[in-house]
């Protein structure tokens, strides 16, 4: 069953151009990303690193080439980032993954929250022409990125919007962390969502309580909760500390194929309609 809180002082924003970074009530901005630019211009390489990765090394059975160019990854020209998967005459297709350069981390006593803005393809009753096609907006512990540090899932991650034609008009709040028995661990919920509009999607950290048992994770679509996981849940106070006390930094993305969505097939389109589109991006902290 879904969980309903509603979080008043989240901003929703109307859809209109040009988005500023809403203000969040008792939050201050720390970080933040309006993709305000020339139509067609690349995102800034201040704040993104764009992955280039080979169809034939990817994880989780995905398909796509991730290449560091901007017909996959550029600005709109009304403040908003398009990530747009493109079907190649061999039949493949390319696609972009930008992961911030910039983390975030929660201080003790205080809150964090990490939201984006964003629009998927329309996947309602898995049209045809979407299949295969997988839109995320995730974070990863930064200690993934660090020599010697904590590789997946010990490190981390959280699905934050995340997805696709198999989840049915669903979307998919996910935590994965550590392993146990040779499996790792994960705790999920899902929420009625087949896109097609632009949405607020977020998560909050929250450390202000004492007694780390009482802390949270929580997932919000433009501020409903839809999922939580508590430090007592958890139960072990080395697993919490490195999710919720450690550095993340964010993930947007558009996969094609893959163990989550089911592979493409000779009707998935590329090009525009299958667009990921994103007005923003902040991270916020309690004051």
């Amino acid at each position: 069953m879904v969980q309903v809180t509603v979080l008043t002082s989240f901003a929703v924003l109307a859809a209109t151009a040009w988005a500023s970074i809403p203000a969040l009530s008792g939050y201050s901005v720390v970080w933040s990303e309006d993709f305000n630019g020339a139509s067609g211009d690349p995102v800034s390489n201040a704040n993104w690193d764009q992955m280039v990765r080979s169809r034939f090394k990817n994880d989780n059975n995905e398909e796509q080439e991730y290449v560091g160019t901007s017909d996959v990854a550029h600005l709109s020209g009304d403040g908003q980032l398009y990530i747009i998967p493109k079907k190649q005459a061999a039949g493949y297709f390319t696609s972009a993954r930008l992961s911030s350069k910039a983390t975030f981390h929660c201080p003790i006593g205080k809150a964090l929250v990490i939201q984006a803005e964003i629009r998927v393809p329309d996947f309602t009753n898995a049209p045809a022409q979407y299949a295969g096609l997988w839109p995320a907006f995730w974070t990863l512990g930064q200690s993934i990125r660090v020599a010697g540090g904590n590789g997946w899932p010990k490190c981390g991650e959280f699905d934050i919007l995340e997805v696709a034609t198999t989840l049915t008009n669903k979307n998919q709040g996910t935590l994965h962390y550590e392993w146990t028995n040779g499996q790792h661990r994960s705790s999920s919920n899902q929420i009625i969502y087949s896109g097609g509009d632009y949405h607020t999607w977020a998560i909050k950290i929250d450390r202000r309580n004492s007694d780390w048992t009482q802390q949270t994770l929580t997932w919000y679509r433009d501020g409903t909760a839809f999922h939580t996981v508590t430090g007592g849940q958890i139960n072990d106070f080395s697993v919490w500390e490195l999710l919720a006390y450690k550095s993340h930094f964010v993930i947007l993305n558009m996969a094609v194929g893959g163990n989550f969505s089911g592979p493409p097939t000779s009707n998935t389109l590329g090009g525009f309609d299958s667009s990921m589109r994103v007005r923003y991006v902040a991270a916020y902290e309690s004051n």
